[in-house]
């Protein structure tokens, strides 16, 4: 199963102008009752927007195969020196990190905004820093993990030299590569078949994994409470219908971009984690991570721009005046061409 490089292109493509709209939708489209949460919904855009770019300069590969996953750097194929491209690899899964801590704070504050808990006002001031530091903390303890934890070693490099295809067809090199990533089971270095238990990488997937559950947690428990004060807010006769609404919105927003990435990034994720633990992963899921990861930062925003009310009606009546100034160009255009056609008959 080989994808081809244009569609990571047209997804990376797609991901940065999406992006990019629903960051001009939110500084200039926002209702005033969306609060501080306003900021937050730019501070998760900016993020994937970052990413984005990065992911479109720079992909690094990703392969599994029996109980490895490996996040690679080829240094003959980046367009970076040596060290960014080592460090274009733990960025990646620092990413990953960063995604999971920004949905765990994304459920946190809509629990916060419905309920008007007290906790909401540090979010107006200073102390949103606070709120906006656990997810780049999340992310260099993955990135940690994988440098010092997930290392290369001599037991990973004879497994790659064994089964990489790029090292298998010569093209490169093992020397040329950086990697990090779990391997469970290798080979003993004197024996061919006896393996024993990476003890080393169970401690780094338990990190891993720590902070997904840990995440999943933070997003069930809120969830869950959020959408019970949600229902008791819409069937207050005090709260504002509009304000209502809004918070309506948002909640099926945050639902939808909840799912997102569990679905791309979460299921995947814990499927190849699940499958190499017991040495029986295929080089199909690292394909399909990989699909999937890049489908992320492109369907993620979509929800936001389409479900809250402002955006979308801005959208709409932009897309129209385009259409508009389309069809008033071929109108124009249209009877002066037919005018010529006929004077050029007659003469």
């Amino acid at each position: 199963m080989e994808i081809n490089e244009n569609v990571f292109r047209v997804l990376s493509a797609c991901a940065i102008s999406i992006n990019f709209l629903l960051i001009i939708l939110i500084l200039r489209k926002s209702p005033k009752s969306l609060g501080s949460y306003k900021y937050l919904m730019l501070y998760i855009n900016l993020f994937e927007f970052t990413y984005a770019i990065l992911y479109c300069i720079e992909k690094p590969d990703l392969f599994t195969k029996g109980s490895a996953f490996f996040l690679i750097a080829n240094f003959k194929q980046s367009i970076f020196p040596k060290l960014m491209a080592c460090c274009s690899v733990l960025f990646y899964g620092g990413f990953y990190g960063i995604t999971l801590a920004i949905l765990a704070l994304h459920f946190i504050y809509r629990f916060l905004s419905i309920t008007n808990n007290r906790h909401l006002n540090s979010f107006n001031s200073w102390k949103i820093i606070l709120w906006f530091m656990g997810p780049p903390i999340s992310g260099i303890i993955f990135m940690l993990t994988g440098a010092f934890i997930m290392s290369s070693n001599g037991d990973s490099d004879r497994f790659l030299s064994e089964n990489y295809p790029t090292l298998l067809g010569n093209e490169t090199k093992i020397e040329d590569l950086y990697y990090v990533g779990p391997f469970f089971w290798p080979k003993y270095n004197n024996f061919t078949t006896d393996q024993y238990f990476n003890w080393r990488t169970a401690g780094g997937a338990m990190i891993v994994m720590g902070l997904i559950s840990l995440s999943i947690a933070i997003m069930v428990y809120f969830g869950v409470k959020g959408y019970r004060s949600m229902n008791k807010l819409i069937a207050q006769s005090n709260s504002s219908q509009k304000f209502r609404s809004v918070q309506k919105q948002l909640f099926n927003a945050l639902v939808l971009q909840t799912f997102i990435p569990v679905l791309l990034m979460h299921i995947p994720a814990s499927a190849i984690y699940f499958t190499i633990f017991f040495d029986k992963c295929t080089e199909y899921l690292g394909k399909i991570f990989t699909l999937t990861v890049a489908m992320y930062p492109t369907f993620n925003p979509l929800p936001t721009i389409f479900i809250v009310k402002n955006y979308r009606n801005a959208l709409k009546d932009s897309l129209i005046c385009v259409e508009d100034a389309v069809l008033r160009r071929s109108r124009t255009v249209h009877p002066s061409s037919t005018a010529y056609s006929v004077n050029t008959q007659v003469s």
